[in-house]
């Protein structure tokens, strides 16, 4: 029995020696680089640790009332607020400002501060502060900043002698997401003396939103993709010079202010809104319309209640409605051009606007003194307006000679319609201009094809001989 005993607890030694030694080579195994065994912890990224940035707080307290703090390339954070005179240079894309808390901005709490050549990336989700905020601060200047953002990128208030020039504004959230929920580009309220030249904004509710301010420069922008691309308020003595809007529901809004010029501004495609066109003045006094590009659009110019407007020599091409007229006093419209609209002039009966020397190009007009004006007056016929209005799918009949006879016996009140006493029998110089430039680039390319067919010609001739 004892022996037995004995066999029985040396059999149990082997085992448990043998149980150990798989358990240190499963140790060991588990231990070696890429191993993967139950005692390996598991990755998750709820345990990777959150990036390092450089506070750029700290950098700016530590730099000199008047000084220059220059940024090498690499991610620093905020939120910061500056309170002295100084500017801070970035490197362009390799210099980025990350905003992550709710209630992280950038302030700028003085006068003579300058922000350069950084990208500034709002992580915010639900963002209710601007980015960046100026406060009864004059000599600010903001330039070539990338801005990524789902709240109101630039936001001055009483801001003064000023200039936000190159920067880019760029809607960080869903494409989905509705335009009334986004912020604006930059808004500037009460503020005077600005210049806001270069920038580019995509995605916002409005790309330039001006409130209650004057004597401002909005030149050379450029705004998709939003609302209204500028929209002006309650403003004065403001100038909209060469900027485009494309693919927004209106481009220039303009409303309850007066001295304003708009000039030489590409409005493109406004026309995914039943609401859409490319220039909505309501309620102005004192608006001049100068030499601007108004294509594809809903409406191209709509003019509400206002009086003393110029609408001269402006492009109005391929609009669905060219110019709309309600309510307007002491308005005119001299040498324009209207080429393939739907309806090249609407109004409701109320405006008495003057009328000379415009292009039409459904007009056939007659010129027998030679002076480039036509005998013949120019009116527009409110049918094909009316038709539509009532029946939508008639759109597919524009231009078809059925509805260009129908409109000829279609002369209800027509001493009631709007007309051209003395219509352009050409384009007037800006298109005429482009068109001569083509005629003679045709021209070259002409007798350059027909040289080298005489000489080839000639040399098959001399080779048969």
């Amino acid at each position: 029995m004892r022996k037995l005993v004995l066999a029985l607890g040396s059999v149990l030694s082997l085992l448990c020696l043998f149980s150990i030694q798989l358990d240190s080579a499963a140790v060991a195994k588990a231990s070696e680089p890429g191993a993967s065994g139950y005692r390996e912890l598991p990755q998750s990224n709820l345990y990777k640790k959150s990036p390092s940035y450089i506070s750029l707080q700290e950098l700016v307290d530590d730099t000199p009332a008047y000084g220059q703090l220059t940024l090498e390339a690499g991610d620093y954070t905020g939120p910061v607020t500056i309170t002295k005179p100084m500017e801070i240079i970035g490197q362009g894309a390799a210099t980025t400002v990350h905003i992550e808390a709710e209630s992280a901005t950038i302030i700028l709490a003085n006068d003579q501060i300058t922000l350069k050549d950084l990208v500034i990336d709002d992580k915010r989700e639900n963002p209710d502060e601007p980015v960046i905020v100026v406060k009864q601060q004059r000599d600010i200047t903001l330039e070539g900043l990338q801005l990524k953002s789902m709240a109101t990128a630039i936001k001055g208030t009483e801001l003064q002698h000023s200039t936000l020039i190159d920067n880019t504004i760029e809607w960080k959230g869903k494409s989905s997401a509705k335009l009334s929920s986004r912020g604006n580009g930059i808004y500037l309220f009460n503020s005077s003396d600005i210049a806001v030249l270069g920038n580019t904004v995509s995605g916002m509710y409005d790309g330039i939103y001006t409130e209650g301010s004057e004597r401002l420069l909005i030149q050379h922008n450029e705004v998709r993709d939003s609302r209204y691309a500028y929209h002006m308020m309650y403003a004065e003595q403001v100038e909209l010079l060469d900027n485009t809007s494309e693919g927004n529901i209106i481009g220039l809004m303009i409303m309850t202010s007066d001295h304003i010029t708009l000039q030489g501004n590409k409005l493109l495609k406004q026309q995914d809104n039943a609401n859409a066109g490319g220039i909505l003045i309501y309620d102005v006094v004192d608006a001049t319309v100068f030499n601007n590009e108004i294509i594809e659009n809903r409406i191209g110019i709509n003019i509400e209640r206002s009086e003393a407007i110029q609408v001269q020599h402006n492009r109005l091409l391929h609009n669905f409605v060219a110019l709309q007229l309600q309510k307007g006093e002491q308005i005119k419209l001299e040498n324009n051009d209207f080429i393939g609209n739907v309806t090249n002039i609407w109004d409701d009966g109320s405006s008495k606007p003057i009328i000379q020397h415009n292009y039409w190009d459904t007009h056939q007009g007659l010129d027998s003194n030679g002076d480039g004006y036509s005998d013949l007056t120019y009116a527009s016929s409110p049918f094909f307006l009316s038709l539509i209005e009532r029946r939508p799918s008639f759109q597919l009949l524009f231009g078809t000679p059925g509805i260009s006879f129908i409109e000829q016996l279609y002369a209800a009140q027509r001493d009631q319609w709007i007309a051209d006493q003395s219509p352009s029998m050409s384009v007037h110089l800006l298109e005429r201009a482009g068109e001569k430039r083509i005629q003679w680039g045709m021209l070259l390319v002409w007798t350059l094809l027909g040289a080298a067919s005489t000489y080839m010609m000639l040399k098959l001739r001399r080779r048969e001989q």
